[in-house]
């Protein structure tokens, strides 16, 4: 009996031990996922921050400064923060790039900088600041995604006038209403001294989307139906919508086998639309007519990239 008994006390002791460990390994976990709490909200308010500084940049609203750009950056942090307190450690605001980067880090209610854990204080670590930082920056686009392949002359942008335009309609380029217009200089590789007005069709990536750079020749789509992979009904849903279209500034060839020169990227509003069989909503056209209506207007597109030359709108992304 006294051997069990000493058994049982050296049990006791190993449980102690090992309840000991587990609660510690258990209060790591709880400090290490409330460490990378702390961070992913900073990174959330400093993406934000930095995406709200570069459009009031883009559409060059008066805030576009670097005390506005503070101001605003500590809303956002502030608003990403469960706690509602984040410290704005730096706002680079560079114009001449248009780029803007934001800096945020730890900030308790008391004021301090410190991110403090709660169990690993017992074996007397009292903390660390947190940081994060995101950077964007705004443009003319370069490159993005056109969520319909539908191709407008540059001819048709109104050059040298402010946007939104008048409403206007566009007619297919290779049918009877199509207008052609003086090509530009180095720009008719068909060499008729025109540039087909109007518009026309791309082939797609995927369904009825397309990635685009500008200074690129790409595949006519055949026909002046929407393009492969465009259903009605998502079509129809981009009417009442702002929509990136690309510009062409040369053709070669028309339908199969026919390439288009992208220019760069216009904002679109579309109103309506006859393309034939389904294809039709708000028809500012008939019969055998193929048609779009709508203005070019201005405004901000996050998916793609600045670089390119000015159409109406900008673009804006994070670059780290």
């Amino acid at each position: 009996m006294r051997r069990l008994n000493d058994d049982r006390g050296a049990v006791g002791v190993f449980m102690a031990i090992t309840i000991v460990v587990l609660l510690g390994a258990v209060g790591l976990t709880i400090d290490v996922g409330a460490l990378y709490r702390e961070r992913r909200e900073l990174r959330n308010g400093a993406d934000a921050g930095a995406l709200a500084i570069a459009e009031d940049c883009a559409l060059g609203v008066s805030t576009c400064n670097s005390g506005q750009a503070r101001a605003l950056a500590k809303d956002y942090a502030n608003a990403n923060a469960s706690d509602r307190f984040a410290d704005v450690i730096d706002v680079d605001l560079d114009l001449s790039a248009k780029t803007v980067t934001v800096h945020l880090g730890t900030l308790t209610d008391a004021g301090g900088r410190n991110f403090e854990p709660f169990f690993a204080r017992v074996v007397g670590f009292t903390g660390t600041t947190v940081h994060a930082t995101a950077t964007a920056r705004w443009g003319y686009p370069s490159e993005l995604w056109a969520h319909l392949p539908l191709i407008i002359s540059e001819c048709e942008f109104p050059q040298g006038t402010s946007v939104p335009t008048p409403e206007q309609v566009f007619y297919f380029h290779d049918g009877n209403n199509a207008e052609p217009c003086n090509a530009q200089a180095g720009l008719d590789a068909d060499g008729d001294g025109f540039l087909a007005g109007g518009f026309g069709w791309l082939t797609t990536d995927s369904g009825c989307e397309r990635y685009l750079l500008s200074e690129r020749w790409y595949d006519a789509d055949p026909g002046s139906s929407p393009s492969t992979g465009c259903e009605v009904s998502y079509v129809g849903a981009l009417v009442g919508d702002e929509v990136a279209l690309p510009i062409f500034d040369d053709i070669l060839g028309v339908g199969a086998g026919g390439t288009y020169h992208i220019a760069g990227f216009a904002l679109f509003h579309i109103t309506g639309y006859h393309f034939g069989g389904q294809y039709s909503v708000n028809p500012p056209c008939r019969g055998d007519q193929r048609c779009v209506s709508g203005y070019f207007t201005s405004g901000i597109v996050y998916d793609g990239k600045p670089g390119g030359d000015d159409h109406g709108f900008a673009v804006i992304e994070l670059v780290g």
